[in-house]
């Protein structure tokens, strides 16, 4: 991959009450596990820190305890939209992050960097990456990548954590958990969690290596392993080239007595954050999109503002493939029709008005019809009426707790294509790219102005372009259904409807009007966004603070087409943006332990071109300063987004 995926933060919007809103959920917030969550013992907190609340952390909820402790350690913040994130998978960075503040090593990071796709100084991550290069905790991919982006799954968690900790550990040869064999990969780092009571696997024995590890386990296993962590991992320092000189034996002139400290009145019990926008702030603003259509501005004007010099074009490429988007993996699941359903399975295709009850059996799908039909394969292929691989009246299948993991999703168009991976049922819709899975992406409210809709439908068509180059091996798919990739909610989105209005038809057109089709109906030409020869990587975002931001600021990749760029237009009155303006008040202790002062009386900003922080000082009662980047500092202390104007007491 040549740049990291972006990840393509979005939000919800009030709209008037006949408007179905499609969500837009910041894509840092909660993307849900696919299978069942993984069992952890809970632990007692040793802290007497009051963790901020989480909306998706409830009071005796299995993560609870883990998530008190990483945020009151300072480990781990929030999402921008108030939830830890605890069913989303985390990246690679993100892990080296969270490690990296549990050991708390003493290290500085080198000016050049180990990785060439990790920018030294760069990004919120150089530190952490650079430190467990330097501890030999990861040495990265074959081509020099560390591809800080990638969602790390559970084996490749396991084995970092175990090369921190550094163990004097053995494994016995049996097997750890019913899928994790004795020599294979990461086999004594998972054996090493076991054995710690780190992780129990899953319900039914299995560790499942190849599945991304969610933010809330990540949690449970670093409050396990607290003690063999801390302290550890401390890359070995560099010879020192001449001895270090004697202390001096000169008695030390006594220190003039320090000024009294202003009362404690003086110490304010909180500060006031106030700023604009939610998104990580790269590519084109949503609601500034809205506002320049309400405006006049065409699809081609939007684009233009935000992508320049990439530029928008009628390309064949693609132009009819199918995209495979995955939906749910599972141990097992019973699939529902509107309609007939048909199974083609172990060179047999069977027919049937009922439900299909799928399983797994040594690595092989199981299906079960309602006649007692049952047949096992390696892989399975579900079709339905309708599409184009079952001609008659249109019907739809419902695949139960897809979404992200979080509820049914009932699909249209395309096939499912069951597979097993890591032992887990893995559910794939396969569908036009171009225009099928477009109608199904709930990106944008389909009530917003017609160009706004064809300047979405354009960035998520580019985007969905650079990731059909190849399958991805964790879920045999090109991109999943929830907002790690883009939200696609299937019928959900393209049957929208309030009372007689049929919102969903607005989406379509305007997936529509940028397609050429021939005289059957199959697109022939797309419009997409190019740069160079290639197609551009079309991140996207909720909305700004007045200015986009530079990919490179953001995530250490410069992009030539991702640059800072002026964006009044995510503040105009048109776009009826309630991110427009927003506080959030964040308490003394927080402050004091993000800055590392024993208290924080005043705070000052220094801003950038792109109107974040650039740095971001705090002065304690007594005098004392220390400054966080704006980037270090929104990881300490979450806020919705990075452009902040003011943080005043109270």
């Amino acid at each position: 991959m040549p740049t990291p995926r972006r990840r393509l933060a979005r939000t919800t919007t009030a709209l008037a009450a006949l408007v179905v809103a499609a969500p837009l959920t910041g894509l840092s917030a909660v993307a849900a596990s696919a299978a069942p969550a993984a069992r952890h013992d809970a632990l007692a907190t040793t802290t007497a820190c009051s963790a901020a609340p989480f909306k998706d952390v409830k009071p005796g909820s299995p993560f609870q305890t883990a998530i008190t402790w990483v945020s009151c350690q300072m480990i781990a913040g929030g999402q921008a939209d108030g939830t830890f994130g605890t069913k989303r998978p985390i990246s690679r960075g993100e892990f080296a992050a969270f490690l990296y503040r549990t050991v708390k090593p003493t290290f500085t990071a080198p000016k050049a960097s180990a990785f060439k796709d990790v920018s030294a100084g760069g990004g919120a991550f150089y530190e952490p990456i650079s430190w467990m290069a330097a501890a030999r905790i990861s040495t990265g991919y074959t081509d020099g990548t560390f591809r800080p982006n990638r969602p790390i799954t559970r084996g490749e968690a396991a084995a970092m954590l175990y090369l921190a900790a550094d163990p004097e550990f053995t494994a016995t040869g049996a097997r750890a958990f019913t899928d994790v064999a004795a020599g294979g990969g990461h086999y004594e780092a998972i054996s090493w969690l076991k054995a710690t009571g780190a992780t129990t696997g899953y319900g039914d024995g299995a560790y499942r290596s190849g599945k991304p590890i969610t933010r809330g386990e990540v949690a449970a296993m670093l409050r396990k392993l607290e003690r063999p962590l801390t302290g550890v991992g401390q890359p070995a320092p560099s010879p020192s080239p001449t001895p270090r000189p004697e202390p001096s034996r000169t008695p030390a002139a006594p220190a003039p007595p320090a000024p009294a400290p202003p009362a404690p009145s003086q110490i304010p019990a909180t500060f006031t954050v106030t700023g604009s926008g939610w998104g990580h702030g790269v590519g084109m603003s949503q609601y500034g999109a809205r506002a320049m259509a309400a405006a006049g501005s065409s699809v081609t004007q939007i684009l233009g503002h935000y992508y320049s010099p990439a530029r928008a074009v009628d390309s064949t490429h693609r132009a009819a493939e199918n995209i495979r988007v995955h939906l749910h993996s599972v141990g097992s699941t019973t699939l529902a029709g509107s309609g007939q359903l048909r199974i083609r399975i172990d060179g047999e295709l069977h027919a049937t008005s009922g439900n299909i009850r799928l399983g797994v059996s040594n690595g092989q799908v199981v299906a079960a019809l309602p006649d007692g039909t049952r047949s096992t394969a390696g892989s399975a292929i579900i079709e339905w009426p309708g599409t184009r691989f079952w001609a008659g009246g249109g019907s739809t299948i419902t695949v139960p707790d897809a979404d992200g993991g979080s509820r049914p999703l009932t699909v249209r168009h395309g096939k499912l294509v069951i597979t097993v991976i890591n032992g887990t049922l893995n559910i794939v819709n396969e569908l036009r790219m171009t225009d099928e899975y477009l109608y199904g992406l709930a990106e944008m409210p389909s009530s917003w102005p017609a160009a706004a809709l064809q300047a979405q439908a354009v960035a998520s068509r580019s985007y969905s372009l650079r990731n059909m180059a190849s399958l991805k091996t964790a879920c045999g798919c090109h991109v999943w259904d929830e907002v790690r990739s883009q939200k696609y909610t299937g019928w959900g989105k393209e049957n929208e409807r309030s009372g007689a209005v049929h919102w969903g038809a607005r989406w379509t057109a305007a997936v529509d009007a940028t397609i050429t089709r021939n005289a059957s109906g199959t697109p022939t030409a797309a419009t997409s966004l190019w740069h160079n020869g290639s197609v551009a990587d079309a991140t996207y975002f909720s909305s700004s603070g007045g200015h986009t931001r530079n990919a490179h600021d953001v995530w250490s990749s410069v992009v030539p087409y991702l640059t800072a760029t002026p964006d009044p237009y995510s503040l105009a009155a048109s776009a009826n943006n309630p991110y427009a303006s927003w506080t959030t008040s964040v308490p003394q202790a927080r402050m004091r332990q993000a800055f590392g002062l024993p208290d924080v009386v005043r705070v000052s900003i220094e801003h950038a071109a792109d109107r974040t922080p650039k740095t971001i000082t705090a002065t304690s009662r007594a005098g004392r300063t220390a400054t966080l980047s704006g980037d270090r500092f929104r990881q300490l202390v979450p806020v919705r987004a990075a452009w902040i104007r003011s943080i005043h007491p109270g």
